[in-house]
């Protein structure tokens, strides 16, 4: 068995333990939460827009941008450019949903759930749905670090690239 796959479940009760323990936090609102979720705020419309300048935007020039499902790391706003411009070329109907967030003192998490239609990275034309999270820090009004987890196989086996799970 894939190594990988047994600590999937370890990763996500830690970050739901970190967004609990984030979600405690923020109850006592850090006086740059209004800065902290407007830019998150702003990086999901851009996301949603499909426009990949105004997602590079939202982030700091000097971002760490890591899609640990996909064991990308991405490194400055031409990384980040290059990453965005080829999943909006990729997938048709992009779309990531914000479930909920939670931020104290430039740092939180937000839970999204993200779909679309595979156009171009496989050419299946098959579409897709999944949860996921991501850490996100914050810094200046913009986003200087995002990581986010979500379970890859579940995108593949919904594109019919991996056999159905079994029960």
């Amino acid at each position: 068995m894939n190594k990988n796959i047994l600590c999937l479940p370890i990763s996500i009760a830690i970050l739901f333990s970190l967004m609990s323990y984030a979600s405690a936090q923020s109850r006592s609102a850090s006086p740059n939460f209004s800065t902290e979720k407007n830019a998150i705020e702003r990086l999901f419309a851009a996301w949603n827009s499909s426009d990949a300048e105004k997602v590079v935007a939202a982030f700091s020039d000097d971002v760490v941008y890591e899609d640990v499902a996909a064991a990308q790391l991405n490194r400055g706003s031409g990384d980040v450019r290059k990453w965005v411009s080829g999943a909006f070329a990729g997938i048709d109907n992009f779309k990531l949903e914000v479930v909920g967030s939670s931020f104290h003192k430039g740092g939180g998490v937000v839970e999204w759930i993200w779909s679309g239609t595979d156009k171009g990275l496989f050419k299946t034309g098959r579409s897709f749905s999944v949860r996921g999270v991501s850490v996100i820090q914050v810094r200046k009004g913009k986003v200087s670090s995002y990581k986010e987890y979500y379970d890859f196989s579940t995108v593949m086996r919904q594109l019919g690239l991996l056999p159905p799970e079994k029960k």
